[in-house]
């Protein structure tokens, strides 16, 4: 998220919408397209079931964004247009995870999510390692989200504040995790594909990995 929260820092309304409506409107259309057109997942599972994939999708892409919002947009990166785009950037995108946690806490069962329970009934291994990856991602997100509150950047002061904000990128590696052990095993299989449509699995990890690769070119060229 990467700005100041003791700033007054705000996105003209209108923006803040036509953002929101942008991404995440993306993000529900292909959605529907990919499961409901041509996967033919009953039109019944649009309310949560599949607003619940393009919430995780939307905020995924909401955090890439914030720590990358300077080279796409342009402008100096302390600049006050930055860090408004960042800071709207990153907490939408924690509000919109926040969201895909609760309904995929509702939706958890073998019936929702077979590839994730054993036939015991209990979690297996691509259950238990994604699952982990998502919690200790949502736990690093946590930290740079609740320090955009007000008077928190005077109470930890610059340094411990930026590092609780670079645990944005530790989000996304986790993400990078969470999404890669999820889907991994239906993203070489183009005929398993509904519609020619790449799994949102693959898309969210290829979202949340190029932040990061945006990252590392940035701290090389430094050097």
């Amino acid at each position: 998220m990467l700005t100041n929260p003791g700033s007054s820092l705000r996105l003209p309304s209108k923006e803040r919408i036509t953002w929101v409506l942008a991404v995440w409107g993306a993000c529900l259309v292909y959605a529907i397209v990919r499961y409901n057109v041509f996967k033919g997942v009953e039109w019944t599972h649009l309310p949560l079931y599949i607003v619940n994939k393009s919430a995780a999708f939307g905020g995924v892409v909401f955090i890439a964004l914030a720590y990358v919002v300077g080279k796409l947009f342009g402008g100096t990166p302390g600049s006050e247009l930055v860090r408004a785009k960042a800071k709207f950037f990153g907490l939408t995108g924690f509000g919109m995870i926040s969201m895909h946690i609760l309904m995929s806490m509702v939706l958890l069962s073998p019936a929702n999510y077979e590839k994730f329970f054993a036939a015991s009934g209990k979690l297996n291994l691509t259950g238990e390692v994604t699952f982990l990856c998502g919690v200790l991602a949502y736990g690093c997100l946590l930290f740079p989200a609740i320090t955009t509150l007000p008077h928190m950047y005077d109470a930890f002061g610059m340094e411990r504040w930026l590092r609780a904000q670079h645990l944005g990128y530790a989000t996304l590696a986790l993400a990078c995790g969470h999404t890669f052990a999820m889907g991994y095993k239906g993203w070489f299989d183009l005929s398993t594909w509904p519609g020619s449509m790449p799994p949102i699995t693959m898309l969210g990890f290829l979202a949340a990995l190029s932040a990061l690769v945006v990252k590392s070119v940035r701290v090389i060229a430094r050097r």
